[in-house]
């Protein structure tokens, strides 16, 4: 039996799970590097530690997806593994704001890592698994402009709080996940689930065997490397291509980031009307003609119309590559395949 139309309040009480994402990327983009400089002592080793989020990203999702897929419970297959994920995060923080040296720092951040990953796979999974197909678009709009407000509320709240408690920011961390997350895990009802024939491959050799999951694969490895070179370093290029303090050159991130929430519903809503293979290609391009216009342009007023374009070309790729990406997932099989998204 298909899954029955979500409410907008539905669909709101879902993306709540985004919003606790967002918020630990904004957590891990600003506090944790702090955080374990102070521990080390070394960029460089500091990199290192993070960079197991890599490793994790990797393994984690899909083998906590492929699980979930074979999974039943009288709370679902996915909302275990999103709550026991999600435990595992909030006490590896609150570990961490009390954690007094690198010996004690790495262990406690790998289980941050392992914890988080375990429960984002299930959580994608989730969306195909209590909408039907037609109002997926519309859905993973919502899920990402709401998601989209979680690193905003981090970023203008927790991250700088730090300045007067070193605890502080750990503090709005874990309210900013453990809040919606609880909210979500509570008002998400996954319903019965749809019983399928077992694969007759395993999920890699599924994958590898279907043209159009490979192609996509591959182009969003590559838009990606992309993305989180451009990402990592805004802040710094901002700053020193127009002369601005750190302040003003975190305004332009934060300005960008707004306009992407703004635009990830129409984004949505658009690539279910002209379709999302063709919606995800233009926003592609036209979050690439704005980074390189904005690269080049020799004024610093002049990239604020450039930031809501590329804004708009970021919903487009994110909100309905997902989109388009829930078409190609085999029956029985959502969650293991999300796994390989992540």
């Amino acid at each position: 039996m298909a899954p029955r139309r979500r409410t907008i309040t539905e669909l709101i009480m879902y993306s709540l799970g985004l919003f606790a994402i967002q918020v630990f990327w904004g957590f891990n983009s600003s506090t944790m590097p702090l955080r374990l400089l102070d521990l080390t002592g070394s960029a460089g080793l500091t990199g290192i530690i993070l960079s197991s989020a890599g490793i994790f990203g990797a393994v984690a999702p899909v083998l906590a997806g492929s699980i979930s897929d074979r999974t039943a419970t009288r709370w679902g297959r996915r909302i275990p593994f999103i709550a026991a994920g999600w435990a595992v995060v909030i006490a590896a923080i609150i570990a961490l704001s009390f954690a007094g040296s690198v010996a004690v720092a790495v262990p406690l951040t790998l289980l941050l890592y392992a914890g988080f990953f375990t429960a984002v796979g299930p959580y994608f999974a989730l969306l195909p698994d209590i909408t039907p197909e037609e109002q997926r678009g519309a859905a993973s709009g919502i899920m990402f402009m709401v998601g989209g407000t979680g690193i905003i509320c981090y970023l203008l709240f927790g991250a700088g709080s730090g300045e007067t408690w070193a605890r502080a920011p750990f503090l709005w961390a874990i309210g900013l996940t453990a809040v919606p997350v609880a909210a979500m895990t509570l008002g998400t009802r996954e319903g019965s689930p749809v019983t399928h024939d077992p694969p007759a491959m395993g999920l890699i050799a599924g994958a590898l065997r279907n043209r159009a999951v490979v192609s996509f694969f591959a182009a969003q490895a590559l838009w990606w490397t992309g993305i989180w070179m451009v990402s990592s370093f805004f802040v710094h290029a901002s700053r020193d291509m127009f002369g601005l303090s750190t302040k003003a050159a975190v305004f332009n991130f934060l300005f960008f980031t707004v306009c992407f929430v703004v635009f990830a519903l129409p984004a949505g809503l658009l690539g279910r009307r002209l379709g999302a293979l063709k919606v995800t290609t233009g926003g592609l391009f036209l979050l690439t003609a704005s980074l390189a216009a904005i690269s080049i342009a020799p004024r610093q007023w002049l990239i604020y119309p450039l930031l809501v374009s590329a804004g708009a070309g970021y919903a487009a790729v994110l909100a309905v590559s997902f989109s388009y990406f829930m078409e190609l997932l085999p029956p029985g099989r959502t969650a293991g395949y999300m796994g390989l998204y992540m």
